[in-house]
C-alpha cells in the first residue's frame, strides 16, 4: 500500500506538535533504565512488572491480544505477535525487512484525527497495548497532564506500556525497549549493534566524501522541511559525521526548519540532498519539487546529487541500517 505525501506530512506534523506539547514543567525519569523490573519472573497470575513512562505496569507474560499504539507495530510484529489493530503509523519501509509489513497492512487503526478511538479499543478486548509517548526534547520535563490522562484511559481498558521518547531520533531506542519487554531484546540489540557497526564502517570508508560535502535531508508537501540532527534521518547523518547545511546546522530543539519553495536557495550550500522515496521507486516529494525552478537550480540537483531514500523516518535500528546502506551508495558515487 502506498502512503501519500499528505498522510506522511500529516504524521510528521503531528510528531512535531506532540514534541512541542508533550511535557509540563517538573521531573520525570528517563526511559533508559531496564524496562523489566527485578521481579521479571512471571507471578502466580502470569504477569510481569515492567517500567513505563508512567510507572510500573503489570502485563501478561504471554500476551495474545495486542493493540499496537504509536510506534508499537514494528516491535510487536518482530517479536512474533499479531496485533489486532495499530495506530496507522506504520508502512512497508517502517520495517528493516519490508515483507513484514504484510502482517499489518490491512489492520484497522485505533487512532483518529481526534485521538484514540476508545470504543473501538474496548471492542477489540486487548490484553496488552504498547507504544511510545513523545515527551519533547528534554527528558527532565514531566509528561503533561493530558498525556497522563490519556494513559489512564488506555490502562483502564488493558495493561498499557508507553515508553518515553525524547526527540524523534530517540524512537529507535524506545523501539528497542519495547522489543525487550516483548521478549525480543536479543534481536533488537543485535540490530542496534549492526547499525553502529555499519555507521563506523561507512565513516571510515568514506571519510573524505563525508568531510568534503554538505548534506541536506528534505521533504516537500505544502512547504519544504529541512531535517535537523535530532530528527529521524538527521540523526543518522549526524552519526555519520556528515556536515549539515547551514540552515539547520545549529538546530537542536526542533525536528527541522520549514522553508517556502521560494526559500530553497537557503540550502544551495548542500552538495548532497536526500528526499523520501517509496519502496517502488516513486516519490511524492520529488514530484512536488521537480516543478519548482528554485529546486532545479540548486547545485546538488544540477550535479545529479539529489537522491531518494526509503526508510526515511526510521523508528527502529533495523530500518535505520537500510538508510545507512543507501547513503553509502550515494557516497560511493561522489
Amino acid at each position: 500500500m502506498k502512503i501519500t505525501a499528505r498522510t506522511r506530512f500529516a504524521a510528521a506534523a503531528l510528531s512535531l506538535a506532540l514534541l512541542a506539547t508533550g511535557c509540563a514543567a517538573g521531573s520525570n525519569a528517563s526511559s533508559t533504565a531496564s524496562p523489566v523490573s527485578e521481579a521479571s519472573t512471571p507471578s502466580a497470575n502470569g504477569t510481569i512488572a515492567v517500567d513505563t513512562a508512567f510507572g510500573a505496569v503489570n502485563i501478561p507474560s504471554d500476551p495474545q491480544r495486542v493493540v499496537a499504539l504509536e510506534g508499537g507495530t514494528v516491535p510487536a510484529v518482530e517479536a512474533g505477535l499479531a496485533p489486532l489493530a495499530t495506530a496507522g503509523d506504520s508502512y512497508d519501509d517502517s520495517f528493516g525487512d519490508v515483507k513484514l509489513y504484510d502482517a499489518v497492512a490491512d489492520l484497522p487503526s485505533v487512532l483518529t484525527p481526534d485521538g484514540w478511538d476508545y470504543e473501538q479499543i474496548v471492542a477489540l478486548k486487548p490484553d496488552l497495548m504498547i507504544g511510545f509517548v513523545r515527551g519533547g526534547d528534554d527528558a527532565s520535563e514531566e509528561l503533561s497532564a493530558e498525556k497522563k490522562a490519556e494513559f489512564e484511559k488506555l490502562n483502564a481498558i488493558a495493561p498499557t506500556v508507553l515508553i518515553r521518547t525524547n526527540g524523534s531520533a530517540g524512537t529507535r531506542d524506545a523501539s528497542l525497549t519495547m522489543a525487550e519487554i516483548l521478549g525480543n531484546g536479543e534481536k533488537a540489540r543485535a540490530e542496534k549493534k549492526a547499525y553502529e557497526d555499519k555507521v563506523a564502517q561507512v565513516r571510515a570508508d568514506y571519510a573524505s566524501q563525508l568531510a568534503e560535502n554538505k548534506f541536506a535531508a528534505v521533504d516537500a508537501y505544502e512547504d519544504v522541511t529541512v531535517y535537523s540532527k535530532i530528527s529521524w534521518i538527521g540523526k543518522i547523518l549526524d552519526d555519520l559525521k556528515a556536515p549539515a547545511v547551514d540552515v539547520v546546522k545549529a538546530e537542536d530543539s526542533e525536528n527541522g526548519v520549514f522553508l517556502s519553495f521560494e526559500q530553497l536557495s537557503k540550502i544551495e550550500d548542500a552538495t548532497v540532498i536526500f528526499y523520501p522515496e517509496y519502496t517502488d521507486g516513486t516519490s511524492d516529494a520529488l514530484t512536488t519539487l521537480e516543478g519548482k525552478a528554485t529546486w532545479t537550480s540548486l547545485p546538488a540537483v544540477k550535479d545529479g546529487h539529489a537522491a531518494g531514500v526509503t526508510h526515511f523516518f526510521p523508528d527502529n535500528y533495523g530500518a535505520a541500517v537500510r538508510v545507512v546502506e543507501q547513503i553509502e551508495k550515494v557516497l560511493k558515487g561522489l
